[in-house]
């Protein structure tokens, strides 16, 4: 359970198991859409990238770079050889958006612990914001622990599809053209769903 900040009650236990289980249930439009795009990313880097190991090299990037937009144009600037620095302001033109998202969240996550904090942040992507936002928890303590096992389950989702297609690219004839419209296609339909919520909401 999340650490106790001054000001907060703690959560009972069988409450805590809701919270966790509305967060699973939450996140399954996005358990959907995060396997078969991290699928894609895993399949993409093993074709293109080719390196030894690719399922193992996959795992840590997963891991580090939960981000789809990047996890796709990273591949081409491996391949391509750019340098560190490039790849490093290519990573910020890309998810500059999220500090966006973070600054919105301030006053929700204010006087969570270090690593909590770090978690949060680090693994911050669109779908996931969006499940952040629209948590109604009004708790403080509640939110945060809804957030993090969000968190948690979006970014295994992420890192076991991302895993499983390198496994599939580094053993299978599989095709790499095109595999970047799964990127999109994902963006669409939790836009369309989220445009559908707002319409019954205000209808």
């Amino acid at each position: 359970m999340p650490n106790v900040s001054p000001g907060f009650s703690p959560i009972a236990r069988r409450e805590r198991r809701a919270i966790a289980r509305r967060a699973f249930i939450c996140s399954l439009p996005v358990l959907m859409g995060y396997t078969t795009m991290g699928f894609a990313a895993g399949v993409l880097f093993a074709v293109q990238v080719g390196a030894p190991c690719a399922p193992v090299w996959e795992f840590f990037l997963a891991a580090l770079v939960i981000s789809g937009t990047m996890s796709f144009s990273v591949v081409p600037a491996i391949v391509s050889g750019m340098s560190l620095w490039g790849v490093a302001l290519l990573t910020l033109g890309i998810n500059f958006r999220y500090a966006f998202y973070g600054f919105s969240l301030l006053k929700r996550w204010r006087g969570i612990p270090v690593l909590q904090k770090w978690f949060l942040v680090h693994s911050l992507a669109d779908e996931i914001y969006a499940l952040d936002v629209g948590c109604k928890l009004k708790d403080p303590l509640k939110h945060r622990y809804y957030c993090l096992w969000n968190h948690a389950f979006n970014a295994l989702y992420w890192v076991a599809g991302s895993v499983a297609g390198a496994v599939a690219g580094s053993e299978l004839p599989i095709p790499s053209k095109g595999i970047e419209f799964t990127m999109v296609a994902l963006f669409l339909v939790i836009f369309t769903d989220q445009m559908k919520g707002f319409v019954k909401r205000h209808d």
